[in-house]
């Protein structure tokens, strides 16, 4: 006599999880909170609870990269792969990003298709990653969002299967942040 099998859903424990900084994002917000965070593979292994943590991935430019480092400390990406996207200076001798979104979109779709993890977290509150948040559930992976010190639009909220907002506060009390 044949039996049902039913095979239980994996403890999340066990799923491998991905965490996507978008710093062109999330480190003017900490600089006009007055925050600095010592380490951002910290605000990473916080946003995924106990997923395992197989990666934290920070993207921005050589320039924001240098500020955030200046504001931070110079190991607050230790654990972290930086990826960098361009620098276009200005006239008036500012920098512009170019590509940085694009590199963090194009990590974020790849590790989906060839499955290398099956929970991922962009801490962002840009409303741009809705669409590719759809497409990485499209491989059958969760998705989630951490917004950090300002709320993300509803759009965003909505794209995703998680959604957490980390007051400024909320970094202070959980160790992630201290105030300058």
């Amino acid at each position: 006599m044949g039996g049902i099998s039913s095979s239980s859903p994996q403890p999340i424990s066990y799923e491998r999880a991905m965490v996507f900084i978008d710093g062109s994002n999330v480190f003017p917000n900490l600089r006009e909170f007055n925050l600095v965070v010592p380490n951002f593979y910290s605000l990473g292994r916080w946003a995924i609870d106990s997923h395992q943590l197989t990666r934290v991935y920070v993207y921005t430019s050589d320039e924001k990269l240098r500020n955030a480092r200046d504001q931070n400390g110079k190991d607050c990406f230790s654990g972290c792969r930086v990826v960098l996207g361009d620098s276009i200076l200005l006239n008036d001798g500012t920098y512009r990003e170019k590509g940085v979104d694009a590199l963090l979109v194009a990590d974020l779709v790849y590790h989906a298709a060839m499955k290398n993890f099956q929970y991922a977290v962009v801490i962002s509150n840009d409303t741009d990653f809705s669409v590719a948040l759809k497409r990485v559930e499209d491989f059958g992976c969760r998705t989630g969002v951490v917004s950090v010190a300002k709320k993300a639009s509803q759009r965003l909220i909505d794209a995703c299967d998680d959604y957490k907002f980390l007051s400024d506060s909320d970094l202070c009390q959980s160790g992630i942040a201290r105030t300058i």
